[in-house]
């Protein structure tokens, strides 16, 4: 397998060789996937440490991370890690400690309405200020254009996901395009995705659990040839593979409960962006 490496393209950034791990994932050795775990889990840490310190924490050889890079089509780790560094070591962040700062101050209660409240700010803050920074130009650039060219943007999400999906529908039919919100009132959604075609988008917003009406529709539009456009926790996820373009979030979290914070502000980003095309 590894031998395939001399017919691969180097990926030559962080969004292309995510996906390729994606897709490659199942046909790695269980060393190999160890390493993909790692890297997909923590990508922060594979951009500042050393070989040997990646190579411990991921519980693998140091060979081994040499081996994957040869395997995603690198002549060594250092060419693969600068993809890394390229991405969150190379642009500006302003990362400051404000709310938190805030909180430390004060003396409250562990669960009372103010620390909850500041907890949620700095947990909110922190999560869209790395999804800024691991959100690149060109997968924004890719779901806008396939939603910018489909002739009716399909719209999805189930429970914890279903505001994020509403409000992306709700925003995007202000704009001239054909938009349709996939939900299973009356137990419509089969009906309702039956036209789904190659020539429309799919955007799905789905997280861990994850809805198996989603997991179903995302295998039959993929089944159809339908551009998918995913807003999800975990890139890794059993459809992974069949994603055009993966937005990965990590939401903010505070005693066991999620934001959609950043969910909202990446959906807020596709909508006025593809609106703003329709006045050039």
């Amino acid at each position: 397998m590894e031998a395939e490496n001399t017919l691969l393209e180097v990926p030559n950034d962080l969004d292309t060789l995510r996906d390729l791990i994606v897709k490659r994932y199942d046909k790695l050795s269980q060393r190999l996937q160890q390493v993909a775990d790692y890297i997909m889990a923590q990508p922060m840490l594979v951009a500042v440490e050393t070989m040997a310190t990646i190579a411990e924490q991921a519980n693998v050889p140091l060979s081994t991370l040499s081996r994957f890079a040869n395997t995603m089509g690198f002549s060594g780790f250092s060419q693969m890690q600068a993809l890394f560094r390229d991405q969150y070591l190379n642009r500006p962040r302003d990362y400051k400690e404000r709310v938190r700062q805030a909180r430390d101050q004060d003396c409250f209660e562990p669960e009372s309405p103010t620390t909850i409240f500041q907890d949620y700010g700095v947990a909110n803050i922190e999560a869209m200020e790395q999804l800024q920074v691991s959100v690149s130009p060109q997968k924004l650039e890719r779901a806008v254009s396939l939603m910018d060219k489909a002739d009716t943007i399909y719209i999805q999400g189930m429970r914890r996901a279903y505001p994020v999906a509403f409000y992306l529908w709700y925003a995007l039919m202000k704009s001239d395009n054909n938009v349709v919100l996939l939900d299973d009132h009356g137990g419509m959604l089969a009906p309702m995705t039956r036209r789904i075609s190659e020539n429309d988008v799919l955007v799905t917003v789905t997280f861990t659990p994850y809805a198996p009406e989603t997991s179903e529709l995302i295998s039959q539009a993929f089944d159809k040839n339908v551009p998918i456009i995913a807003i999800t926790d975990n890139q890794m996820n059993s459809q992974g593979s069949k994603m055009d373009v993966c937005f990965e979030v990590q939401e903010g979290e505070v005693m066991g409960f999620r934001s959609l914070s950043s969910s909202m502000y990446l959906a807020q980003t596709l909508a006025v962006s593809l609106m703003c095309r329709e006045t050039k």
